[in-house]
């Protein structure tokens, strides 16, 4: 394995996370989208602008991932109501992409927050599962900031060192991935959502991001880890984000069990 990975695995089974949190998210991945950087501070950490163009050369090749996926429990057909095979909207890395990548399913290192179950199968343009395709997502944690960065974002900002709510996974032969994880904070100007990006062999074919719907968020919110920061300052309308939610990058949201389901299709060009 290259310098920079490592795999970690986690420490919570699927029974625990489920009673622990109740929310499950499920999410297909296709295509590139793009992201505002929130306000950043001078550290040596602070990443490209968001206009920079995407680049590999944070994460080592995909050919060094794991060689086989962990065991999922989610099955095609919990996505088979997700609408048709149309390529997911493309969006650049930022902000603050993954700096180490670590191979493991529950990325919240104990972090508090509503906990969410995420599940991406990456299919083509023909709906055919991609199996071994590494997908890896980072996002804020409950007070909307990034690890790995001093970002200026809300609430705390911790910085260099830190990777809660980053990791990666190899799809199975059905092209699925899981993570637990925790439903995103916000920080100002833009709407709830998780980066993603899917490699293929050696090759990036994907870098984008997924949406949540407003009310849906405005619920969680009110949760006392998010409580404090109150409501998101930009609701998915104003972000430039809207357009790419209304073309396949919105989750789709079901209660369950006390949590939630989060589905999206995720289509690449391959």
């Amino acid at each position: 394995m290259s310098p920079g990975y490592r795999r970690a695995t986690s420490s919570i089974s699927r029974r625990t996370f489920r009673s622990a949190t109740g929310i499950s998210v499920v999410a297909f991945a296709c295509g590139d989208d793009t992201d505002a950087a929130p306000p950043a501070t001078s550290s040596s950490t602070t990443p490209p602008g968001d206009t920079e163009p995407d680049t590999d050369s944070d994460v080592t090749d995909a050919a060094d991932a794991p060689p086989s996926a962990d065991p999922v429990a989610f099955a095609p057909e919990d996505f088979e109501a997700l609408g048709a095979c149309v390529l997911f909207p493309r969006a650049a890395a930022g902000p603050f992409p993954t700096l180490e990548q670590l191979y493991r399913r529950d990325v919240t290192e104990g972090y508090p927050g509503h906990a969410m179950r995420v599940g991406l199968r990456v299919i083509d343009q023909d709906c055919r599962p991609v199996s071994g395709a590494t997908v890896e997502i980072w996002h804020t944690d409950a007070t909307g900031d990034y690890s790995s960065y001093e970002d200026g974002g809300n609430g705390k900002d911790e910085g260099q060192g830190t990777t809660f709510m980053r990791g990666a996974q190899v799809a199975d032969d059905n092209g699925i991935v899981e993570f637990q994880t925790i439903y995103p904070g916000w920080y100002p100007g833009r709407a709830v959502h998780i980066h993603l990006r899917v490699r293929v062999d050696d090759a990036l074919v994907l870098t984008g991001q997924v949406y949540f719907d407003d009310a849906y968020t405005a619920e969680v919110f009110t949760e006392d880890a998010y409580a404090a920061n109150g409501e998101p300052d930009t609701l998915l309308a104003a972000d430039f984000g809207a357009d790419d939610a209304a073309n396949g990058a919105l989750l789709a949201l079901t209660p369950d069990g006390g949590g939630t389901t989060a589905l999206v299709n995720v289509s690449i060009p391959v």
